[in-house]
């Protein structure tokens, strides 16, 4: 792609504005999600509460920037709310690290009964949109949504400064401009939604994570509000506030571009908005405001890409906003400032976010009509199963045929129930995922037949004839092959597939018409499991986290537990067994069946894991049920205590490196029979330096990752297991030493979607049949496992996470 050139002065063709007729059945269908308040439930605005404030912190990194402490801001909230019905403020949850997390709502006060037609209008927008659009009521009354979420990233704080100062403003103005503005609009106000690591000036929460990274995983409480927060507010725009590049950087984004997007739609508005905003940045005046980097005209393909829905922009277009990460220009952080220099830059930094909330607001009046007809024509698309759009080149300045990305949607999904679903929590898991998103799920009231499949009565459905389309498909497919489009990603990954990669069995229906069953809508997944009658010896196949959570908690209780030579458990019975074996049932959902005759097995005992490697390390571990230590090189002597049964190597180990005295405790640990799990060429390498095994590890670029494809060969590991895993830089092995043994192999064709090149010595072409999943015995007994996939990665592949359970089962008792 060449660099883009765009001026301010667009002329736009408008695509796919002629309004269709809903599905019949779409008025019909329940509407509102199980988080949603009932319409009699509906207050009026403002809705305030007097929010607790926090001890003073002369330790919070934000003093040291010149902008708000975290303290300071419920004082602050508070203030406003007591002088203005304007603003209505909420602790809306609780970070990881326990501090309050704070939405804001600025808008004209509503009676209880204008704020129930407020509420009546945005589930119609979605509902019947073709009803919406054209209702001229609604049209003329509705009060169309702006959401911000600031300080995503702890130490890029000047997003929550720009929210106070626009909040302070609209909330006292008597200017009768806002007035009319607050009339007309909702602003939604994430304040810091890491408030963790704006006190502790880090990027993470404090469980460590990128909460950027983790819009459809989902794992942090912080990220559970972003994901409430634009689902509930349904905004025309959200701006996700960030920090620091130079230039300011702002949205749209570059190719590759999420395939399940009406993109049309989006670009149509992003662009002139963005330009809009780096005209009124220039502005200001300031010489370091005078452009901004906009990638989708500046910058080539993959390095600013909008592809994975993890980020929030990513996330909110499939929702139907128009987003936008906004990246403020001037880091503060550098311990060579002074701190006129820190103050100045946050104080540039807040006048840029500050711009960007107000130029989106007026663009959003400028063109209200048209946003809304178009958030609504996304949804219209989606009841009425229509196929994605062809976007001419130059339907704005500068696309091109490296922007189109589209794919073809299915008719439906079908998550089966009974003896065809691998995991029934792992289909539970991932109906939740789609509801809690947005999508919608139905569940069939009778047994029904498919593609010539049979199903049993209560499987799951997903229609995707449904406004939400776009961000449940992304969920379910595949993915797309990469590969040959671009040759950079800004992180990645490149695939990701929950409905391949969660563990649940689904399959794709590609008739036009749906199955012939009455299904009903749910709004929850439901894991029922069962249990055989009588007091019989029970089985479980280990093939979710459930499952390890079941097992590792049956033998801490006390009962016998017993690994058969596929790696799954049985349960002799016993007295008191089968309450116990009930209670698991009822809380987790898991499906025991009659063991088989005359089994034979080796008994459990439990498993006490020391890691050495990442927070997703620990957390899967956690996951899994095991008691877990943490481990490092330099602390061997005091962490790899005697009660630690396996070690994972989850990071790089250098044995040659040790002290004496950690080299002591390691050779100690090994010379017991102490287990061994190793994730990629770290666990290799660790595993060949400690002499127990010998293999080959190779890695694919770093850039590498998606669905793979993989073939699996039985045994305690891998028997049972999907024939797709997770990889972000793959590994495989070779050359394998005398014991060493094939559990899972990649296929003929590893990559199924994704980004990993084809030839070369770090190709799919080289790790083609070479094996991913590989185990061996050590010298005194360590059960070893290697791990070239990736069990771990942002806690994401949760289909991987009951092999990594079971291998350190085996390991620990490798006979």
């Amino acid at each position: 792609m060449s660099v883009r050139l765009a001026t301010a002065g667009l002329a736009l063709t408008l695509l796919g504005t002629t309004a269709w007729a809903a599905p019949a059945n779409a008025s019909a269908l329940p509407a509102v999600p199980p988080s949603a308040p009932s319409l009699n439930q509906t207050a009026g605005y403002p809705r305030q509460n007097v929010l607790p404030t926090w001890p003073d912190n002369p330790a919070d990194a934000s003093i040291a920037i010149g902008v708000i402490p975290y303290d300071e801001i419920a004082p602050k909230l508070n203030a406003l709310q007591a002088t203005s019905n304007r603003v209505s403020a909420r602790v809306a949850g609780k970070s990881s690290g326990g501090y309050d997390l704070y939405a804001v709502t600025v808008t004209a006060p509503e009676t209880r009964t204008e704020a129930r037609q407020q509420e009546e209008w945005k589930r119609l927008i979605e509902d019947d949109p073709v009803r919406a659009r054209t209702d001229r009521k609604l049209l003329a009354g509705y009060k169309t949504p702006l959401f911000v979420n600031a300080n995503i990233h702890g130490n890029e704080w000047e997003g929550t400064d720009a929210a106070l100062r626009v909040i302070e403003e609209y909330a006292t103005s008597t200017d009768p401009g806002v007035a009319s503005l607050l009339k007309r609009n909702r602003l939604v106000f994430n304040i810091t939604s890491n408030p963790d690591g704006r006190v502790a000036g880090t990027r993470a929460n404090a469980n460590g994570y990128d909460l950027n990274r983790d819009l459809t995983i989902v794992s942090q409480p912080e990220t559970n509000l972003i994901r409430e927060l634009v689902i509930d507010s349904k905004p025309i725009i959200t701006l996700d506030l960030h920090g620091y590049v130079s230039p300011t950087l702002l949205h749209p984004s570059t190719p590759p571009h999420n395939v399940n997007n009406e993109y049309d739609l989006f670009i149509k508005h992003a662009l002139p908005n963005a330009l809009g905003i780096e005209e009124n940045l220039r502005a200001l005046g300031h010489p370091e405001t005078q452009r901004a980097r906009i990638p989708f005209r500046d910058d080539e393909p993959g390095v600013w890409d909008d592809f994975p829905p993890i980020y929030v922009p990513s996330f909110a277009l499939l929702q139907s906003s128009i987003p936008y990460t906004i990246e403020a220009p001037l880091n503060p952080r550098g311990t060579n400032l002074t701190p006129q220099e820190r103050v100045r830059r946050s104080g540039i930094n807040t006048d840029v976010h500050e711009v960007a909330i107000k130029t989106s607001l007026r663009y959003i009046e400028d063109h209200r009509a048209q946003v809304l007809f178009d958030q609504a024509e996304v949804y219209r698309r989606g009841w009425a199963g229509e196929p994605l759009r062809d976007i001419p080149d130059d339907y704005v300045p500068g696309w091109g045929p490296e922007d189109n990305y589209n794919t073809v949607f299915p008719r439906a999904y079908v998550i089966p129930t009974g003896a065809g679903q691998r995991s029934e929590p792992a289909a539970a898991r991932l109906v939740d995922l789609l509801i809690s998103s947005g999508g919608r799920v139905w569940q069939a009231r009778h047994a029904f037949r498919a593609a010539g499949k049979s199903y049993p009565a209560g499987s799951y459905v997903v229609d995707l004839h449904q406004p939400k389309r776009g961000l449940v498909n992304s969920l379910l497919e595949p993915g797309i092959d990469l590969t040959e489009r671009v040759d950079d990603l800004y992180a990645g990954p490149a695939a990701w597939s929950q409905g391949l990669t969660w563990g649940a069995t689904v399959d794709t229906l590609w008739d036009k018409k749906l199955p012939k069953v009455a299904l009903s809508r749910v709004h929850d997944g439901v894991a029922r499991g069962s249990l055989p009658l009588g007091n019989p010896d029970v089985r479980l196949d280990i093939q979710d986290a459930a499952d390890l959570l079941v097992v590792n908690s049956l033998i801490r209780k006390g009962l016998r537990v017993h690994r058969l030579a596929d790696g799954s458990v049985v349960v002799p019975a016993a007295p008191g067994s089968r309450k116990l074996l009930q209670d698991a049932v009822r809380t987790h959902g898991v499906t025991f069946e009659r063991a088989p005759a005359r089994w034979q097995g080796t008994r459990l005992a439990e498993v006490v894991v020391g890691y050495l490697g990442t927070v997703e390390a620990r957390d899967t571990l956690a996951a899994l049920g095991f008691p877990a230590r943490a481990v490092t090189a330099a602390t061997l002597a005091d962490t790899l205590t005697d009660e630690v049964d396996v070690l994972l190597v989850a990071g790089n180990l250098n044995v040659a490196n040790l002290t004496a005295a950690n080299r002591a405790a390691l050779d100690t640990f090994l010379a017991r029979g102490g287990g061994v799990v190793g994730l990629g060429t770290a666990g290799a390498s660790f595993g060949n330096a400690a002499a127990l095994l010998s293999v080959t590890a190779t890695a694919g670029p770093s850039l590498a990752s998606g669905v793979a494809n993989v073939a699996n060969r039985g045994g305690p590991v891998t028997a049972g297991a999907s024939r797709h895993a997770f990889i972000s830089q793959p590994v495989w092995f070779t050359n394998l030493g005398a014991g060493v043994t094939v559990d899972q192999a990649y296929a003929t064709d590893p990559l199924l979607a994704g980004w990993w090149v084809t030839t070369g010595t770090n190709g799919r072409s080289a790790a083609a049949g070479q094996a991913s999943v590989v185990r061996s015995v050590g010298p005194a007994g360590n059960g070893v496992v290697l791990f070239g996939t990736n069990p771990t990665f942002r806690l994401h592949p949760k289909g991987l996470q009951p092999q990594l359970g079971r291998a350190l089962l085996w390991a620990a008792q490798p006979n």
